[in-house]
């Protein structure tokens, strides 16, 4: 695992090459899905479930139309007031629906998604994410709650990360950029971290154009 220090280097030393692998197009998604969010009865407006499983590539993940249906049922659960965001539970209850190759999976990165579309101040879990963090995964032989710990507090390190960057001004040229280019992106300061951070990963990632060594 990286460094608070070593990660706003990365950053700052490909500022404009994360703010360029940024588009228009996800800024807008993202605040539709807020917007529609926003509506409430999650259950019953399918334009946004169509639009959010694109946008997080839900339908990529190959999982069943069962497992959809519970996971918008959950977010329409948890996004009352009277319900704390329990990660166990919510993880425990998909585990519950296999996959289509008939395993039991936890899908953390998923319900931190959730979790952001009710808290928009709470960071994601994303493995481009993850990839600038150095984090590593989960060993298999640890068990179902050992794993939710695990991934717990990975997310974490990444909120409190997030919290000294903002605190310190430690990278606040590429959070200057990408309010310059995405003028009036009505974001908050961990959303604008989410689209860097998952820039920065991705670059390295797809284009190995960022030397994370």
């Amino acid at each position: 695992m990286r460094t608070t220090d070593e990660i706003a280097r990365i950053i700052n030393n490909h500022t404009q090459a994360i703010i360029d692998n940024i588009s228009y197009e996800s800024i807008e998604v993202y605040n539709f899905l807020r917007k529609e969010y926003e509506k409430k009865n999650i259950t019953d407006n399918y334009l946004f479930q169509f639009v959010y499983r694109s946008f997080y590539r839900l339908d990529n993940a190959g999982l069943p139309a069962e497992f959809k249906t519970e996971y918008f049922n959950l977010l329409e659960r948890y996004s009352k007031p009277d319900h704390f965001f329990d990660f166990h539970t919510i993880l425990k209850k998909l585990n519950d629906i296999e996959n289509y190759k008939k395993q039991r999976t936890i899908q953390f990165s998923f319900v931190s998604k959730m979790q952001n579309t009710i808290h928009s101040n709470k960071p994601i879990y994303d493995s481009k994410v993850a990839k600038v963090f150095a984090f590593s995964r989960a060993k298999p032989v640890l068990s179902f709650d050992e794993k939710v710990d695990f991934y717990k507090k990975q997310l974490q390190e990444i909120e409190d990360t997030y919290k000294l960057l903002i605190k310190n001004n430690s990278i606040q040229k590429v959070i200057t950029l990408f309010d310059e280019k995405f003028q009036g992106n009505n974001l908050g300061t961990t959303k604008k971290l989410d689209f860097i951070f998952w820039s920065a990963g991705k670059l390295d990632w797809e284009e190995n154009s960022i030397g994370f060594q």
